[in-house]
């Protein structure tokens, strides 16, 4: 597991940014894209020749779905932990005094990380980054 300082987390926020609003695209064009799809099986069911077009559509939604998982393990790479796409939750690992591991803790459309929870806590057991003693600024 990798540990973050603050201002290392807080320098990848601009990347996070980019690469959480791609996630929700993508995601997005999935959920249309199955929609699409489960559409066209009921027109198939319905005896229409649409075969052919729900077989392009799949690969078009099989690509989506390579590209989401992509795009996680992008997130995966940086060393922090997507924790909820919708919300644009991300936690990142670090030690405080004593060796304790807890999670700086940013969601996007925050300006910054300004909170951080216990490892056996989530998003409602925030607290601010003034109550956390870091031994690194």
């Amino acid at each position: 597991m990798r540990y973050f300082t603050l201002p290392e987390a807080q320098a990848l926020l601009p990347r996070l940014r980019e690469v959480l609003e791609a996630l929700r695209r993508t995601r997005d064009a999935a959920t249309l894209k199955k929609t699409q799809i489960d559409l066209l099986w009921k027109r198939l069911e319905g005896g229409e020749a649409v075969l052919g077009t729900i077989g392009d559509e799949q690969k078009q939604m099989d690509s989506l779905a390579s590209r989401l998982t992509a795009i996680a393990e992008d997130v995966e790479k940086i060393g922090c932990v997507l924790r909820d796409v919708d919300a644009g939750l991300v936690d990142f690992p670090a030690r405080v005094r004593g060796g304790r591991t807890v999670f700086l803790c940013w969601r996007l459309g925050e300006p910054e990380i300004a909170f951080w929870h216990g490892t056996n806590e989530g998003f409602t057991g925030r607290k601010p980054l003034a109550d956390l003693p870091l031994d690194q600024a």
